[in-house]
């Protein structure tokens, strides 16, 4: 019962707050911990199945930052511990990026030559079991978790898929993910295609190496179509180190919380510009591309008029920050919305590409090609992209720095 004295010994103070000095607010938030012990209680002592006081309010406390948005989680000081010593050594893993929307676990983004690629999971697919263990209740963080483990592991999955007429079952068997996270090929017309797969604290450097090779390249290079569809993983760092290779000191981001006075511009450095004049870009987006990919976008989209051609993006961009309780549980949190450098709200709203992306024809959309399976050569994308490149309509204007 000793949660209970203290709820009780709370209750007494916000009772008296109430009384003296912030009767309104005091009020309301009394009458909601009363609810909250009302609930406990009738729990704890008529449910069924006996659960205890800290397996309860780890579950609300989850409920209660699902509420939020995809990128907030609660975790339990042991899930925290572990997911520290996981950053440390990084395990194999089925390369699935998800978030948890409207309670439903969602694929985000499936990375290229993953597991979950191979099996053929789709962004947008909803999972509904684990191991023949029904999903409910968890955060993304905690749902990106149940994805990572020892290699050779295998994990089965019920996947809901929109239009499908029964849940489909799939088997991945985690792996470590391949080394780069940047691909780049050399199309027809002079065309260089650039692939970013995912964002991690790599990507600058590869970046930086392929966007050199391009530069001198032989024949020259006319024209660069970067690929940043079905990629939802990535932090602003990571984000602004890899644009800055393209955009120099320009600004790539504002970063917006609650008050005023907590606006953040982030910009890149001049001495990682590759280019001293960026050679004409299209860059693919859809609804997959979120987050660090996002940022990117945004920023060419605005400082130098790079054409986006595709479907709008997801809309996932926030600046993330984890918060330590008491008992050593934390809470991630957003703390600030993403803005494009004039100022465009990339939460909740995405960017709209200038281009919609060719449809598919009727007798390829009833099974499409995943991304993560297609070549560029093949891709009807990719080659509406090269085509506008080389008819001249895709133009990059940028002032002239000092490479």
């Amino acid at each position: 019962m000793r949660t209970y004295r203290w709820l009780v010994v709370i209750l007494v103070f916000l009772g008296l707050t109430a009384y003296f000095l912030l009767p309104v607010w005091a009020s309301s938030s009394y009458d909601s911990l009363r609810l909250y012990t009302e609930a406990m209680f009738e729990i704890t002592q008529k449910y069924v199945w006996p659960k205890s006081e800290q397996t309860l309010i780890d579950g609300s406390l989850r409920g209660m930052v699902n509420s939020l948005d995809p990128d907030c989680s609660f975790l339990t000081a042991k899930e925290y511990q572990a997911q520290v010593r996981g950053d440390q050594a990084p395990p194999a893993q089925a390369g699935l990026v998800l978030i948890v929307k409207n309670r439903l676990v969602t694929v985000a983004s499936v990375i290229d030559d993953s597991p979950a690629a191979r099996a053929g999971i789709l962004p947008g697919d909803h999972i509904i079991k684990i191991d023949g263990k029904r999903v409910h209740n968890l955060t993304t963080q905690e749902a990106n978790r149940r994805f990572l483990g020892a290699p050779n592991t295998k994990i089965k999955l019920q996947v809901f898929r929109n239009n499908a007429v029964k849940p489909l079952d799939f088997t991945l068997t985690l792996e470590p993910l391949g080394v780069s996270t940047v691909s780049t090929q050399y199309l027809d017309h002079g065309v260089a295609y650039i692939r970013i797969s995912y964002f991690n604290t790599q990507t600058p450097t590869e970046l930086a190496t392929a966007l050199s090779n391009i530069k001198d390249h032989k024949p020259p290079v006319t024209g660069i179509v970067l690929d940043l569809r079905n990629n939802a993983r990535g932090t602003m760092e990571e984000a602004v180190r890899s644009t800055s290779l393209l955009l120099g000191d320009q600004k790539i981001v504002i970063a917006k919380g609650r008050s005023d006075k907590s606006e953040e511009t982030f910009s890149g450095k001049n001495g990682d510009l590759v280019f001293k004049k960026l050679l004409p870009m299209v860059v693919l987006v859809d609804h997959s591309t979120a987050r660090a990919a996002e940022i990117m976008a945004g920023a060419l989209q605005d400082q130098v008029r790079v054409t986006l051609l595709g479907s709008k993006t997801m809309g996932l961009c926030g600046l993330t920050k984890t918060f330590p309780l008491e008992d050593g549980s934390v809470i991630v949190m957003t703390v600030a919305q993403c803005y494009t450098p004039r100022g465009d709200q990339i939460q909740g709203k995405g960017l709209k590409p200038a281009i919609e992306g060719v449809k598919p024809k009727a007798e390829q959309a009833a099974k499409p090609v995943p991304l993560p399976m297609r070549t560029p050569e093949t891709d009807p994308w990719v080659n509406q992209a090269v085509e506008l490149l080389t008819s001249g309509k895709a133009p990059a204007t940028v002032k002239e720095k000092a490479s």
